[in-house]
């Protein structure tokens, strides 16, 4: 047996832990450990990167960034399926999700605003949501130590592992990539003078017996085997986890929403084309929730009467290209617009059509009247990248809409009026995570919002005009 280590303090910095009894030991192929072994030992450098690593001898896409002040941003791909991805919350902490082969999530990583790793969780990885085991740091006067429960049919084991810098012969329960070092983590490696947690109150304090209990007038002995057992409704009463096999776990908000965009990844990947890269250029200050389209033509009113265009067999022969023509054109101060599509008797689109800015991108397809955009729609940035998907009345957003933010890769998602959110919408991250659903008024937060933090509880906000008012998490 390894010699207990006596100095891993509070100022031990974690870079991963890994569980025996659900993980090899083995740091090799950890991404995100050695990331974050960078971060630390560069004194918290910027890093990141957009590279192809190997992870069990499968070839994996990676794209991150780690910085001062900032929640990780992380993806991990294994073809078009996810194998890690992050969920932010709104005070700046995070959690770092792994996937298994099914898509069943089996692991979360928690870290707080400054990247210091809080617990890990892990779950089982046939059944969606079953918690089976946390691991989190507990600290003695002057040692780390691992706190471990395992959640099973017959209850919670919960156990202190204590830490051992030499390899030990024996398997280990957990194992810890540090600042330290390879740090090995089991329950035999507590410090003789250590009494256990569930046997003294402190050394010197009480330690209680069965003979502690007796005084002369005790007839009999209560015998606990025959002591009534607890119903569920005690154990909950006692904030003590139940868990139930049989029965199928309900989902939160928060879990349902992951597992809807963690599906439609899967099956709808590059849906709407390639979205912003992970680490965009600095734009000029914009609304917070949407940018001017590239594809604004001019309004109706100030755009010239189109020109006849040739009937439609003599338009395609005239093409060089085998393309047909443009229905019409519209002039603009950046070019000519070309439109495809139909037109009304006065020849403004009305209908179904598409307008082409002058480099050939799409920069509307959907519905017309009177030359402006009315029904269903896709507005476009002038690269190509999605503005709008939705609504419009009068040649704005308005209705059901999902805006595209470029500068952030933010979503939202809801009703909106004259261009702007208005009423209901949620908000989810570049990575399609769950960020907050809120009330607008005329583009700004007014009311409650909804959100979730680290730790799966609600975060429920007051807005006043985009100013918020007043915050409080429920449990």
């Amino acid at each position: 047996m390894s010699t207990p280590l006596q100095n891993i303090s509070r100022d031990i910095l974690i870079y991963s832990v890994l569980a025996s009894d659900f993980e090899r030991l083995d740091f090799k192929d950890d991404a995100l450990a050695g990331v974050r072994a960078n971060y630390f030992n560069a004194h918290c450098a910027p890093q990141a990167e957009k590279t192809d690593i190997l992870v069990d001898g499968k070839p994996h896409s990676l794209s991150y960034a780690l910085r001062s002040g900032e929640p990780l941003a992380w993806k991990m791909m294994c073809g078009n399926r996810p194998v890690q991805t992050v969920n932010r919350a709104s005070d700046g902490s995070y959690s770092v999700i792994s996937y298994g082969d099914n898509g069943v999530i089996f692991k979360r990583q928690y870290f707080d605003g400054n990247h210091l790793w809080l617990r890990t969780e892990y779950y089982d990885r046939t059944l969606e949501n079953r918690l089976a085991a946390v691991i989190r740091p507990q600290y003695g006067e002057d040692t780390m130590m691992l706190r471990r429960q395992l959640f099973s049919q017959d209850g919670v084991d919960a156990c202190d592992l204590y830490p051992s810098l030499t390899a030990p012969k024996q398997r280990c329960a957990a194992l810890v990539y540090s600042n330290a070092g390879m740090v090995w983590f089991d329950a035999r490696f507590r410090p003789a003078q250590t009494a256990p947690a569930d046997n003294a109150k402190a050394e010197g304090g009480f330690r209680f017996t069965k003979e502690a209990f007796l005084s002369a007038g005790t007839a009999d002995v209560l015998e606990l085997q025959n002591a009534p057992y607890l119903s569920e409704e005690d154990v909950l009463q006692a904030g003590t986890p139940v868990y139930t096999p049989d029965v199928p776990q309900e989902y939160s908000a928060y879990d349902k929403i992951a597992e809807i965009l963690f599906e439609a990844q899967k099956t709808n990947k590059n849906l709407f084309g390639e979205l912003a890269s992970l680490n965009p250029q600095p734009e000029p200050e914009e609304d917070p929730l949407e940018e001017a389209p590239a594809a604004a033509e001019a309004p109706a009113e100030q755009q010239p009467e189109p020109e006849k265009t040739a009937e439609p067999v003599a338009v395609e022969a005239a093409t060089s290209a085998g393309e047909p023509a443009p229905t019409s054109e519209i002039a603009t101060r950046d070019g000519a617009y070309a439109y495809y599509g139909a037109l009304d008797e006065n020849h403004l689109r009305t209908g179904r059509g598409r307008t082409v800015t002058p480099d050939g991108v799409t920069a509307y397809e959907g519905d017309y009247v009177a030359d402006k955009r009315d029904g269903f729609g896709v507005c476009y940035y002038k690269e190509g990248s999605p503005n709008y998907v939705g609504d419009w009345k009068s040649g704005n957003r308005s209705g059901r809409g999902v805006g595209f933010r470029r500068s952030d890769g933010t979503i939202h998602v809801g009703k909106w009026h004259n261009n702007k959110p208005d009423s209901f919408g949620a908000r989810f991250d570049r990575e399609g995570n769950f960020i907050d659903v809120c009330t607008y008024v005329n583009g700004k937060r007014n009311g409650k919002s909804v959100s979730f933090d680290a730790d799966g509880n609600l975060v429920v906000k007051i807005w006043k005009n985009g100013e918020l008012v007043s915050e409080k998490i429920i449990s």
